[in-house]
């Protein structure tokens, strides 16, 4: 199974400026800590076809795609009904998420009421992952052998919750093999970006087997590099040699 993992944000919210999407920033942190990697992020409307249609192209780059939002009770949620189309399958109600949704309304005085009830709908066949701190649960789902659909609440809460109850302990598990890469920060100031790569040019720094990455903001330009830790040796090598071309702006 592929190590590179796809999200899908679906949420009309998100397009329009009304809501900040922070979930690849969170998605991505945690598969890098476990070795994996986060290689495409796309955002679309809460449109059926749409949903379709970039599910199943995100399946034919990778084995594992995790889709948010779109699970709540009101009409424009319909991640479920878009998925439940693509893949041919039924919509069901998960036993586990509606008992979790009733003691989780009685607890807090509110009725359930048959709007609320939806939020415990699944796919038919996927797993049911609890949400520890709203209503919707979220989804683990195979549409064929080898492939793996995550389906993830939108609210930021709710989406840390099931990622780090349900998702990443999973993804552990089944990729007990996968070591993060191995990382080196330098910070400098006082000079830009493009005055660095002109030093490294002048000194023909070569970092093959590492790779490096440069971000800029607030008069600072944090250099990154990252190597397997196989690569260990290379990695230190490279980090004392920018080291040494940068020591009069290293902060």
């Amino acid at each position: 199974m592929k190590t590179d993992l796809e999200l899908v944000s679906i949420g009309s919210e998100l397009l329009s400026g009304r809501t900040l999407n922070r979930h690849a920033q969170t998605l991505g942190a945690a598969l890098t800590a476990i070795g994996l990697r986060l290689s495409r992020d796309t955002t679309i409307p809460d449109e059926i076809e749409i949903i379709q249609a970039v599910v199943r192209e995100a399946f034919e780059r990778v084995d594992i795609v995790v889709v948010s939002g779109g699970l709540g009770p009101t009409s424009d949620d319909i991640t479920r009904d878009a998925l439940a189309g693509l893949f041919g399958c039924r919509i069901v109600t998960s036993p586990t998420a509606l008992n979790a949704l009733h003691k989780r309304l009685n607890d807090r005085g509110r009725t359930v009421t048959p709007a609320a009830e939806r939020m415990a709908l699944i796919l038919e066949g996927a797993e049911t992952l609890l949400n520890s701190v709203g209503a919707a649960p979220g989804e683990r789902f195979s549409p064929e052998s080898g492939k793996i659909l995550f389906i993830l609440p939108g609210p930021p809460a709710e989406f840390v919750a099931v990622l780090n109850d349900h998702v990443i302990p999973y993804l552990k598990d089944q990729f007990k093999e996968a070591v993060p890469l191995e990382l080196r920060v330098l910070i400098v100031e006082g000079i830009g970006e493009a005055d660095i790569v002109t030093r490294l040019e002048e000194a023909e720094f070569q970092c093959l087997e590492a790779s490096i990455g440069f971000y800029p903001g607030s008069g600072k330009v944090e250099i990154r590099l990252t190597a397997p830790r196989e690569q260990l040796a290379a990695l230190n090598d490279a980090e004392r040699t920018l080291r040494k071309l940068l020591h009069d702006c290293l902060i």
